[in-house]
């Protein structure tokens, strides 16, 4: 089953990260990851503004800051007067798919094989340069494969990334995690995505790669990621089978 919570962060390309803009990022992740570990429970006031600008060497300013996106990611809310709160979140385990799959899978305690359909370095196309914001005939790596959750090939994900941004990059990354690759290895930050979901049939391949007949609807997710400096770094299409498909996201009126 398929889950994606909260981490839908923005719906525009995010400007480019000034020093201080990637402190309040790294300040927000931080709190983030105490949340989610439950260090800060749900309903639980976090530490005032001074006392966190203090924990961190920073300003309250720069604090606010952290705080907008855990809001906007709905993982926090405010009460006037009174301050910030962890919010009770919409399911009992989401899937954080900025994570990557391995990383949510295992958290779950699902089994995960991969099975690589291609790997390939191919030139951007009109269509691909659009996306990816970069130049015709800028050179990618293509990545297709198949990701089989407990035996049952739940999705067929096509992606692409800049040579030039993801350097190094390799069959055996693609077999694993190329987002531990990214985050582990190459020490870059991803920050946020644009997503689109629609409602397709299922092709020949499809239908043969995910055991369901061709016509079949699938669920049809197109993502378009940024790292922290604002560069994009990945455009994929992903077709999900439809059964225990379960998108959830946060609303929040700013």
């Amino acid at each position: 089953m398929t889950y994606y919570e909260g981490d839908l962060l923005c719906c525009e390309k995010p400007s480019t990260m000034s020093t201080t803009k990637a402190k309040y990022s790294d300040i927000y992740q931080s709190i983030k990851e105490r949340i989610l570990s439950g260090e800060y429970n749900t309903h639980l006031k976090l530490p005032g503004g001074s006392e966190l600008a203090t924990e961190f060497g920073c300003s309250e300013l720069t604090i606010k800051k952290a705080l907008d996106i855990l809001v906007a990611d709905g993982l926090v809310v405010r009460k006037r007067g009174s301050g910030s709160y962890v919010k009770r979140p919409l399911g009992k385990s989401g899937y954080k798919h900025l994570y990557g799959t391995k990383a949510n899978v295992l958290k779950n305690g699902q089994s995960l094989e991969t099975k690589v359909l291609e790997f390939a370095v191919v030139p951007a196309d009109k269509f691909l340069a659009e996306r990816l914001n970069c130049e015709l005939e800028d050179m990618l790596y293509k990545t297709t494969r198949v990701r089989i959750i407990d035996g049952i090939p739940g999705a067929l994900e096509e992606t692409y990334m800049p040579i030039n941004i993801i350097q190094g990059l390799k069959r055996e990354h693609a077999q694993d995690s190329i987002y531990s690759y990214i985050t582990d290895k190459l020490g870059l930050k991803i920050h946020s995505s644009t997503m689109e979901i629609t409602v397709v049939k299922a092709s020949e391949l499809h239908a043969n790669e995910l055991a369901i007949v061709v016509g079949e609807p699938l669920v049809n997710v197109e993502q378009i990621v940024y790292l922290d400096n604002g560069e994009i770094f990945e455009y994929s299409n992903v077709k999900h089978r439809w059964e225990g498909y379960k998108f959830a996201t946060n609303f929040v009126k700013l």
